[in-house]
């Protein structure tokens, strides 16, 4: 479990100088990837597999984007089923997720795209695969939700996510900046980008390796009731400040914050000491979907924000073509 460090993000000579400490650990995980990368058997699966992930540690939005996928493949008539690694879960599968599953099982992530639709997990994509070939009369597409690392899976379509705010970071790899691999060696095998966040502005992407380009932004499906209430927020993502940040713009009264790492596991006594300090500041409790599904006690009096990812009508359309020109082709 990870907290991005801020020297990631940032500019100044402090960060500089731990980038710089960094950087020969950085070298040995550049060239552990290029040996996956070129040694790695791929199965090549009978369906078509749509990969969606990112170059960065967490926090792109992968899962709103495989979900805003898989609903838009269903209303142009195929038949998606969503494969997962299942995170931090203690099943290795490849299993097909049921309600009765919790996220010790199968992880927080499968949790939310079974909500949508079919969810295979498994830790060996290419076993996923090969389950869900099993089914071919339900399912015609996959929908890799992470993945663009993984070369287990041979995949048809490629969608890298960045955040138009953090983009690549200080643009080195893992642990001297947040990349999973050399920006330059993932550009060059994705087939699109998907712009993420709410920022409006206008920012620069020199787009050297003519991909296609979608913009999305966050929706909040439907406002909690406390909108107007004072708030303690609380997450466990590796980019805590995009929900802060989602919450404010919206016009949510953030008093307090509480960041947790990465796809944290919440204890009894974490929520109870969360509640606590809530009431002793007279605030209520909002968290995201994702972190509300690993809470196990006091639900009831804990609020969670539940989003979607959109395109305009302009990228919507272009959108589905785009998908059905590499599916049909």
């Amino acid at each position: 479990m990870i907290i991005a460090p801020k020297f990631w993000y940032q500019n100044n000579l402090s960060s500089k100088i731990l980038s710089f400490l960094f950087f020969p650990l950085s070298l040995i995980w550049i060239v552990i990837s290029l040996f996956k990368k070129k040694y790695k058997k791929k199965y090549k699966s009978k369906l078509k597999v749509i990969c969606i992930g990112n170059l960065t540690i967490g926090g792109t939005g992968k899962t709103p984007f495989a979900i805003y996928t898989y609903k838009l493949l269903k209303k142009l008539g195929y038949k998606p089923v969503f494969l997962t690694r299942g995170y931090r879960g203690l099943l290795k599968g490849p299993i097909k997720v049921k309600d009765t599953h919790n996220f010790q099982d199968v992880g927080d992530e499968a949790l939310l795209l079974n909500k949508v639709g079919p969810t295979i997990v498994s830790k060996d994509r290419s076993l996923g695969a090969k389950l869900i070939e099993k089914h071919k009369d339900n399912f015609n597409i996959i929908i890799m939700d992470d993945g663009l690392q993984n070369y287990q899976l041979a995949q048809d379509i490629k969608f890298l996510l960045v955040d138009k705010n953090l983009k690549f970071g200080n643009e080195f790899c893992i642990p001297a900046g947040p990349l999973r691999e050399p920006a330059s060696q993932g550009l060059m095998r994705i087939n699109a980008i998907v712009f993420t966040g709410n920022n409006n502005k206008d920012f620069n992407f020199n787009n050297i390796y003519n991909k296609t380009i979608f913009n999305s932004k966050v929706r909040i499906m439907k406002s909690p009731e406390i909108k107007n209430e004072k708030l303690l927020a609380f997450c466990g993502l590796a980019n805590a400040n995009k929900f802060y940040e989602t919450l404010k713009e919206n016009g949510f009264n953030v008093t307090s914050t509480k960041t947790y790492p990465d796809h944290y596991e919440y204890k009894n006594e974490d929520i109870d000491k969360l509640i606590l300090e809530a009431n002793s500041q007279n605030l209520k409790l909002i968290t995201t979907e994702k972190d509300y599904v690993k809470i196990n006690c006091n639900k009831n009096i804990i609020n969670f924000l539940p989003i979607e990812m959109k395109l305009d009508i302009k990228d919507k359309s272009f959108l589905k073509s785009f998908l059905q020109e590499k599916l049909n082709g």
